[in-house]
């Protein structure tokens, strides 16, 4: 009898544990990043997608985080007709976080600056309030595109309050800087999976790839398509 309720209460145990590490994750929306540049706007646009899935792939590595899948924010975005506009608020994209269940969003935006460097900006927004909880930017030149992202998303860890094993850390100081031409390549491959082109998409991260052979998201990101592929 006694043994009965033992195991009873250890396996209640383990699902009260289990639902508590599930609660205790933050559910995070990284949306499109918006083009501020007044130089060279049109040829840079495929970077708003490049950009915010350079900070899926890397915030994405993390336990502690939730993302929500890219393909849910899009369909969201266009069934609210917002992809037409091209920009987001905090306003519309609290609206979108609530639609996905996301409880931050991460909203960025760039500016290509005439002496070629690009400027970041990124801010979290809590979604049940629409608060800024957090704004951050980072400059720097535009081969050193994933320094930047490296700088900000330390930014933004530290606000979502996330406790970070060593080899997250690692992970997250491990980003290598790659050519600005490889990473327009991966940005319009990104735009391409976000059509439903996967054919031109692996065609775009491969000459990324051949590009910058050390480019390990393009890598990734092929990887992830070739799976896919009949």
């Amino acid at each position: 009898m006694n043994l009965r309720f033992f195991k009873s209460y250890f396996f209640l145990l383990l699902i009260s544990i289990s639902h508590s590490s599930a609660f205790a994750q933050s559910t995070l929306g990284i949306l499109d990043f918006a083009n501020n540049s007044l130089a060279d706007r049109q040829r840079l646009e495929p970077l708003r997608k490049g950009l915010a899935q350079m900070f899926s792939s890397e915030l994405g590595q993390l336990q502690g985080l939730n993302l929500v899948e890219r393909a849910d924010l899009l369909r969201v975005i266009e069934e609210m007709k917002l992809a037409q506009a091209g920009f987001i608020d905090e306003k519309t994209a609290q609206q979108v976080g609530k639609l996905v269940g996301a409880q931050h969003l991460l909203l960025g935006s760039f500016v290509y600056l005439p002496n070629g460097k690009i400027r970041l900006d990124a801010r979290i927004v809590e979604v049940e309030t629409g608060r800024i909880l957090k704004a951050g930017e980072a400059t720097g030149k535009e081969n050193q595109l994933f320094d930047l992202v490296k700088a900000l998303n330390k930014k933004l860890v530290k606000e979502l309050a996330l406790q970070l094993s060593a080899s997250e850390i690692a992970k997250l100081d491990n980003l290598r800087n790659v050519k600005f031409s490889a990473v327009m390549l991966y940005s319009q491959a990104v735009a391409y999976e976000d059509r439903g082109d996967p054919t031109n998409a692996r065609k775009k991260y491969r000459d990324a790839i051949a590009e910058d052979s050390n480019f390990i998201q393009a890598k990734q990101r092929l990887t992830s398509l070739e799976k896919l592929a009949p």
